[in-house]
Order: C-alpha cells, then structure tokens, then sequence
C-alpha cells in the first residue's frame, strides 16, 4: 500500500449526538460486495440504526471497500480520502472501513488514515451492527433495537430495483496464481440451501423479480454439479421468481454440466458469464488454472445452444511469458468465439500471490497496448453484433429511471455489469417486463422501443 504520509489534512474530533443513529453504506467493487453491503445494511437496521440518504446526513459512513487490484486498491483510496473530507465538514460523522481492503491493510488505514475511525475485514458484515455498537458504546449510551414493524418498513427500500444479489458462498480452493482473493475471504464455505431459499423468498417479498446467483467461485458449490443443480432447480420453482441469472461460473468440467440446465430452464437467463482468463496452454499453466483453447470454445459453443443466449468473459493480458503469438491466440479465439461482453484487465501484480514473483518480462506500456489492441478488435466485432441487433425484438425488463428516460435491460444483460438500453417512454414501470425493439447503438449502450 503506497504511503500517505505526505497528505496535509486537518482531523476534527466528532462529538457524537445520542439521538443521531444513522448510517450510509458505499459500495465498491463486485456485485459480491453488494450483497455483503445488503447484509450490513439488515444488520444495523436490525439493531437500531437507520439508513441516511446520503453520506453527508449519516453519523456512521461505512465504507465496503475492494483490493481485487491495483486500479480496485487506488479507487478504495480515493474513496476513503474524499469521504475523510465529508467527515471533516460532518462533525458528528465516524467512517467506518470494512472489506477486502480493510482485512489485507487493517494496520496501514489505521496508522495513514486517521480519519478512519474503525476497522473490520471479511466475514463480519452480518454483524456489523453489533460491532459498531460495541466499538461506539460510549457515543451509544441511549440505544434501544427497532420494532419489527419499523425494521421491515425501512429494509423495504432494498427493493428499490428488480434484481437482487444472492450470495451462495465465499471464498476460493482455486488458487489461481494472481489472485489475491484466497487470502482475503478464505478457502471456500457455501450457504446452506435452507439460507438461500430463504434468502430469495426474502427479496422475492420485496419486489425483486430477478435473481443473480453470486460468489467467487459458483460451480465449487456442493462440490458436486448435481447439488449445485439441484438447488439451481428449487430457486427457479419459486412462483415469485421471473429470471434468474449465474455469475462466476469457473470455466470447467463442472460448468460444462451445467449448462445442460441452464439450456433447458426458461428461466435462467439466456446469458453464459464465465471468466477464462487466457486461452494460451502455457499462460493458462502458470496462472494455474484448468482448460485450454480448445476446451474454452467447445464450452462458449456449447452454451450457444440456447436460444438468444450471450456470452461474457474476461481476459487477463500481460501476465508474465505471455508472448506476442500467446496475444495472437486470444485475437483467434475472440473472432472465432465472438464474446457479446468482454472485460479485459492488465495484469497486476499483488503481493502474497505466487505470481507476484514471476520475472516480468513486459513493460507497463506493452500491456497497455495488448489490452487496446484487444479491445479494439473486440469493438469491431461487437459493431457487427450491435448491427445484427437492429430491428430485432428482445424480451426486457425495466431496470433503472434516470431523469425522464427509463433505462431497459434485455435478457441478455446483467444489472449493474452490462449494456442498457435507452427507451423513451414515460409510462413504464420498474421491474415491468415486456420488449423492447433495438433502434440504434452507441459503442456500448443501445437505443430502442417498448413495444409491449
């Protein structure tokens, strides 16, 4: 973690108010940290603090931070410092860090940053409000639990948008060798089914309408694919349940399995999101991670046989060996597999990961380039792909409102990761399902219509 010695900041101390309970929670990274932030939020409802609209009304600003990275560990950061200048003006306010960068620099945030009044890492958000109440005992001195009646009223606004994350596990056994996630969450520990269910039936109740399934690694679930199917099977027999959407499918054997599920269920969503990493046998070795080029495209076309399904991947460029002929190998596979989603990283280098000490033979500005070279061939294909699109039809569901215009997810999109499309019409609904006719496209984004 880079040092901030040399920051001038001014630190006010906070006299808290006893009557004052509220809170505000900002999310970075996944939409695993979503869920979490969801899990916190329940708690500290739960035992008696309420959700404040913005971080400058909130006495607790908790702050559920990402380390994934070095662009996740810099924007973390940037985050934290502009929040210690709202706390600067907010006399009352504490800032609270929790998270992936809270367990990896617990000592480091509290010896640069003292703004930051407390510190707690992965695994505890379900208890967050017992642990803010404990630290601040002193700042709490009158403090009763809410109502039942009051907790449902204000946990409601959970449901503000259709889709909801649900969380199946944590933690990896991957150990895939740039990944600093194994240290940060732990080896791998799944949620009960009887969690899960219940989970969903809960956001079900809310409004929610489309469920994304989430963790670091889906298919480990049960460690075996027919549990994992099984219980793939009881969340789509909810009568609640519209769509639901799996994240973070490892691309293996397991996978493989699976699909033959999400071909056949109407409702898992007609999208295929598997991160690969590399297509180079020898690239893939050192990132110690299975597969190979060939087993990667007979899976992506194995999942082509749903009808309208979308395929999302990412690609780590720069690791250490990779060659021109290994970047060649992702631009044939790229063309030949054509991805409608494709997120590209520049390998970084975390501490603590086997990969940290490899010898780095390629300089920053070449990953650069790899990564714009991909990129840009991407686009090119995704041009085709967008104008393929055009007058076509899609089911949709109504996602977000943004000034007068609705914003509108196809299917084929997830919540908070993909494309959306921009309808023009005043008298839609959230969470409404209908379709929607692609008109336009911009690089990214889409234009269309509601039709139903």
């Amino acid at each position: 973690m880079k040092s901030l010695k040399n920051r001038k900041i001014s630190i006010s101390k906070p006299k808290f108010s006893d009557n004052k309970k509220s809170f505000y929670i900002t999310t970075l990274g996944c939409p695993k940290n979503t869920a979490d932030s969801r899990s916190m939020r329940e708690s500290l409802i739960r035992e008696g603090f309420f959700p404040a609209d913005n971080p400058e009304n909130s006495n607790f600003h908790l702050i559920n931070s990402c380390t994934f990275i070095k662009g996740a560990t810099k924007e973390t950061i940037e985050t934290i410092l502009e929040a210690g200048e709202i706390k600067k003006k907010e006399k009352d306010q504490k800032l609270v860090v929790v998270g992936c960068f809270a367990e990896r620099y617990p000592d480091e945030i509290k010896k640069e940053i003292p703004e930051v009044d407390y510190v707690f890492g992965t695994g505890q958000y379900d208890k967050a409000g017992l642990l803010l109440k404990e630290k601040f005992s002193k700042d709490l001195k009158v403090f009763t639990r809410f109502e039942d009646e009051l907790f449902i009223r204000e946990s409601e606004s959970d449901a503000q948008t259709p889709h909801a994350f649900i969380k199946i596990s944590d933690g990896c056994n991957r150990g895939c060798s740039f990944c600093i996630i194994p240290k940060l969450r732990g080896s791998f520990r799944e949620v009960s089914l009887f969690e899960i269910l219940e989970d969903c039936k809960k956001m079900l109740n809310k409004g929610a309408i489309e469920l994304c399934l989430v963790s670091q690694d889906s298919v480990f679930y049960g460690k075996n694919t027919e549990i994992l199917m099984d219980t793939i099977q009881k969340i789509t027999d909810l009568d609640k349940l519209k769509l639901l959407r799996l994240l973070y499918l490892y691309p293996d054997k397991k996978t493989e399995k699976l699909l033959d599920l999400v071909i056949q269920n109407e409702k898992i969503a007609p999208y295929f999101e598997s991160p690969i990493q590399h297509v180079s046998d020898k690239i893939l070795k050192s990132m110690n991670r299975t597969g190979s080029y060939s087993f990667y495209k007979n899976l992506f076309l194995k999942a082509r046989q749903k009808s309208g399904l979308e395929i999302r991947t990412s690609i780590i460029l720069g690791f250490p060996g990779e060659t021109t002929e290994d970047v060649d190998l992702v631009l044939k596979f790229i063309e030949e597999v054509k991805p409608e989603k494709l997120a590209l990283f520049s390998f970084s280098p975390e501490e603590d990961t086997p990969a940290y000490n490899l010898p780095r033979n390629i300089s920053g500005k070449e990953v650069s380039h790899r990564v714009n070279l991909v990129r840009d061939f991407h686009l090119e294909i995704l041009k085709k792909i967008h104008q393929e699109r055009i007058g076509k039809i899609f089911d949709a569901i109504v996602s977000e409102k943004e000034d007068e215009n609705f914003l509108v997810r196809r299917f084929q999109d997830a919540p908070e990761i993909d494309e959306i499309v921009f309808v023009d019409k005043k008298d839609l609904k959230l969470g409404q399902i209908g379709k929607v006719r692609i008109d336009s496209f911009s690089e990214y984004d889409m234009e269309g219509t509601w039709i139903q």
